[in-house]
């Protein structure tokens, strides 16, 4: 009797994939016949520098770099690596709210790119006194070609599950395949909790410093800044153990435990309490040191 034992990865059903697809026009152009005339200027070689233009005042892409970065960091809080530095691992019970966040990102990004197309050519117009004889025309992209260089949207794909592949290929092969997607499957997701436990105690390990070099009485040398904390930083700890329970992919009950401590020790007093009570002070800083040092015995 032949035993046939399923191969499938256990996050096919409580994940899927996502990446966020971003194009942004940079605004930037190596200007060839300047570089070369500097570099035979100063009798150097001719990959000794590179002269780069600044097509358009930074100021005038501010605000979509801004939200380009805020869609980076909604991507990269929500999920959890995947393979390669692109598609990441988004529980589904935070799909909803990483979708939610997304949509108005992209919605703040639309208006950006379309507030920026409208001012295209007074910005260029202006550039071209900045620039002056180092403007031309022919770096610019047309006003109708401008627009296509900027988009914002995700792609999300299913968890590959590797009894669900099929082939016409030779048994043996298909066989093969399956294991390997496995394999791959299971490596990617120890690889996602390291970063869980990391996350953990880059947080609690930096709420730690913070509170043990706080000293409401510090004399501060002139020139010096006095050592504080801000409301963020219990902040972030809370956003921490809120999203805890969604990235623990194994059911791994070491990090239900760090959790639970993290909230029950590391959150329950606000920054303006930590500041003011020496004792409440100190006992969340030998838990969050108590809590960083079981957590790295994880990766031992």
């Amino acid at each position: 009797m032949t035993i046939q034992t399923k191969i499938a990865s256990p996050l096919s059903r409580t994940t899927v994939l996502v990446s966020v697809k971003i194009s942004q026009w940079t605004a930037r152009k190596l200007d060839k016949e300047i570089t070369d005339e500097t570099n035979k200027r100063y009798s150097a070689s001719l990959d000794a520098g590179r002269y780069n233009k600044l097509l358009i005042d930074a100021k005038r892409l501010a605000e979509i770099n801004k939200i380009v970065g805020e869609a980076r960091k909604l991507h990269y809080t929500l999920t959890r690596p995947w393979l390669d530095e692109g598609t990441r691992i988004l529980p589904n019970v935070l799909y909803s709210k990483f979708t939610d966040e997304f949509r108005v990102l992209k919605r703040d990004f639309q208006r950006a790119v379309d507030a920026f197309v409208a001012g295209y050519p007074t910005f260029v117009e202006e550039r071209k006194i900045a620039l002056n004889g180092a403007f031309k025309e022919s770096d610019y992209p047309s006003v109708n070609e401008i627009r296509n260089k900027f988009a914002l949207d995700i792609v999300v794909l299913p968890f590959p599950d590797a009894d669900d592949f099929r082939s016409n290929l030779p048994d043996e092969v298909v066989s093969d395949i399956k294991q390997e997607i496995a394999e791959t499957g299971e490596s990617a997701v120890t690889e996602a909790m390291k970063a869980t436990f990391k996350q953990i105690v880059d947080v609690v390990g930096h709420m730690s410093t913070k509170l043990h070099e706080y000293d409401p009485y510090e004399r501060v040398v002139e020139g010096e800044k006095r050592k504080h904390f801000r409301d963020s930083l219990v902040e972030n700890v809370r956003d921490l153990a809120d999203l805890l329970p969604a990235f623990n992919l194994t059911n791994d009950s070491r990090l239900t435990k760090v959790t639970d401590r993290i909230v029950q020790e590391l959150c329950v007093e606000d920054a303006k309490v930590l500041r003011i009570s020496e004792f409440a002070r100190d006992a969340v800083a030998k838990s969050a040191d108590e809590i960083v040092a079981e957590v790295e015995k994880f990766f031992g």
